[in-house]
């Protein structure tokens, strides 16, 4: 996989990502579709195993390091960690999934984003709530854990919208793994 245009793809998502944030926000609410959660399931769907999962790890640290968590005392921090390990589990979802699913189509993309990114939000809210535990912040694992699959099921729209420019620009990321056959993107 060329990782020079894994980057700047996941630079230019993560953007659309921050940027569209506050306008396809639902209500009061935070939940917002994540736009890097799609990438990272065409990633898993074309790269080699050790690969996606080295993308998804990166991913899910850009993700932790530009999502800043509130204290009970007012302050705002950085956590690296549980998005990480969340899309990692994510792309393990995806990788299992992969042999049997047909990878040209838009549906697969559109169907796997939203149940990727419910393990993503499980064990992000998991982590949450292991913290919760010996430090306590005020943290609702139930609403969390809500929010966390509206948003899953809402990021199918990106995926919808991203499936086009990610097809277009597949065979610029150079992916190489074996199992992608006759059911895999062409390098025309």
């Amino acid at each position: 996989m060329s990782w020079g245009v894994y980057a700047i793809v996941l630079w230019v998502v993560l953007g659309i990502d921050v940027g569209l944030r506050s306008m396809l926000r639902i209500g009061d609410s935070g939940i917002a579709p994540s736009f890097i959660l799609p990438l990272i399931v065409f990633v898993s769907l074309y790269a080699p195993g050790r690969t996606a999962m080295i993308a998804s790890l990166i991913a899910g640290l850009v993700i932790d390091l530009t999502t800043p968590i509130s204290a009970p005392g007012g302050t705002t921090f950085l956590l690296p960690g549980p998005n990480a390990l969340g899309m990692l589990l994510a792309c393990q979802l995806v990788l299992g999934a992969r042999g049997l699913v047909f990878l040209n189509s838009p549906i697969t993309l559109i169907v796997l984003t939203p149940l990727a990114g419910a393990v993503w939000q499980i064990v992000v809210t998991a982590i949450f709530g292991a913290r919760e535990l010996y430090n306590p912040a005020n943290f609702s694992a139930g609403s969390a854990l809500v929010d966390g699959l509206v948003l899953s099921a809402y990021s199918a729209i990106p995926a919808l919208v991203l499936w086009w420019p990610l097809r277009w620009i597949g065979p610029r990321f150079d992916f190489d793994a074996p199992h992608t056959g006759r059911y895999a993107m062409s390098r025309r």
